[in-house]
């Protein structure tokens, strides 16, 4: 069969333009999927002088982690190690955290009481800004809190829990010192620390993810749950406190739900999950609290629904599934333990999907669970081995999609 010149020609022209917009569909397709990355990254907290670091890792559609370019990045300080007490060092949450923008990246240097900063790059790597680390304000920083353009767009508000339980330094006492944060990740300390009681250990410091500049404060050795506000300068000043009214209170992790003004938080001695609630002002009222059949409940998350709790029993190797539906009565519908030979589940982050339950173990390794619709959890994954030091024990998660 003949095709005529012109017929011919205009087929070339449409199969050269069909290919054009082909190659373009795909190229923007990749654009597309280079733009959205998920990441997870932990604090080593190694103990070893000056070696202290951020771990990173990208994240696949199925949950499997890759060492991101250049990890781990050195946080130009050293992590807080074991010593002649129990591990109160080590009883704390947001250790790492990142602000809304995921331009910054925050991580404590407990021994050296200094904050590291970083960019994020394009990649997830990171880069330390100009001037990092920054000076902590106090002993042993071990919880971060950001109110993201607290200060108007593009200036922060760091809030920096100082635990004071390093068993290698002596003197100080625990403290709450504010910073304002830059842009480009400056930190710059705002007025004179808020003191606590020599010996209280601190825990965390939950920034309210509302309008409101108030934080609410787990307060382990001190046994309280505390809120706090800011002023317009950043300094701040106590708004509400509340003793869990149960035998042995001693509160540890927390989480803030992320819809409600609704506290969780963890009392580990008693095998409990308190829940508050609290008012605009910040004003805490004790709800009740759930039995957690683990040892020793410490560290707690939430998904983005606020459907769901979880809580890690450190030393019964469990992590603990609540139905959050009635926010203030948690129903168990889970008891899941990690895979390995005794493991340490602790500080633990969803992944942005939802999918996924990134958790620290104690022991030093990174566990990656899956999530399913149902909130109920799975591990299918074999762990990442983090390969710290003998001893090292890391803190904090911080996981994003960028």
């Amino acid at each position: 069969m003949k095709i005529a010149r012109s017929t011919r020609r205009f087929l070339g022209v449409m199969t050269v333009a069909a290919t054009v917009l082909l190659a373009f569909s795909l190229c923007a397709t990749s654009a597309a999927y280079a733009q959205t990355k998920s990441l997870v990254y932990v604090n080593s907290n190694n103990f070893a002088d000056g070696q202290n670091s951020v771990q990173g890792f990208s994240i696949d559609a199925s949950g499997n982690l890759t060492a991101l370019p250049g990890s781990p990045y050195m946080t130009s300080g050293t992590g807080v190690g074991p010593g002649n007490m129990t591990d109160a060092q080590w009883d704390s949450d947001q250790e790492v955290i990142v602000n809304k923008a995921k331009t910054l990246l925050f991580a404590v240097n407990g021994h050296t009481n200094t904050i590291a900063v970083f960019n994020i790059n394009a990649d997830g790597s990171l880069t330390p800004v100009a001037g990092s680390p920054f000076p902590s304000g106090g002993q042993d920083p071990a919880s971060l809190g950001l109110k993201d353009n607290a200060f108007g767009p593009g200036v922060s508000l760091l809030t920096v829990v100082n635990k004071n339980s390093d068993p290698l330094q002596s003197g100080g006492v625990p403290n709450y010192a504010t910073f304002s944060v830059s842009a480009s990740g400056t930190l710059t300390q705002i007025g004179t620390p808020l003191d606590m009681p020599a010996g209280s250990s601190p825990a965390q410091a939950m920034v309210r993810i509302d309008k409101a500049v108030q934080f609410i404060a787990v307060e382990f050795m001190n046994n309280t749950v505390t809120s706090y506000k800011y002023n317009s300068a950043g300094v701040l000043s106590m708004v509400s406190q509340s003793i869990p009214p149960v035998t042995n209170p001693t509160p540890l992790g927390g989480v803030l739900h992320p819809k409600l003004k609704v506290a969780y938080v963890a009392l580990p001695i008693e095998r409990q999950v308190a829940v508050y609630k609290f008012d605009g002002p910040g004003n805490l009222t004790w709800v009740g609290s759930v039995a957690n059949q683990g040892v020793a409940v410490c560290w707690l998350a939430i998904n983005a629904a606020g459907t769901k709790l979880y809580a890690a029993e450190t030393p019964s190797s469990t992590i603990t599934v609540y139905d959050t539906t009635h926010p203030g009565t948690p129903t168990q519908i889970q008891r899941f333990t990690v895979s390995g030979t005794a493991g340490q589940p602790a500080h633990m982050h969803l992944d942005p999907s939802g999918q996924f339950l990134y958790v620290v173990d104690r022991l030093g390794v990174l566990h990656v669970l899956n999530v399913d619709a149902s909130g109920m959890l799975s591990e299918t994954h074999a762990t990442t081995n983090l390969n710290l030091p003998v001893g090292t024990v890391p803190l904090g998660v911080a996981v994003l999609q960028k």
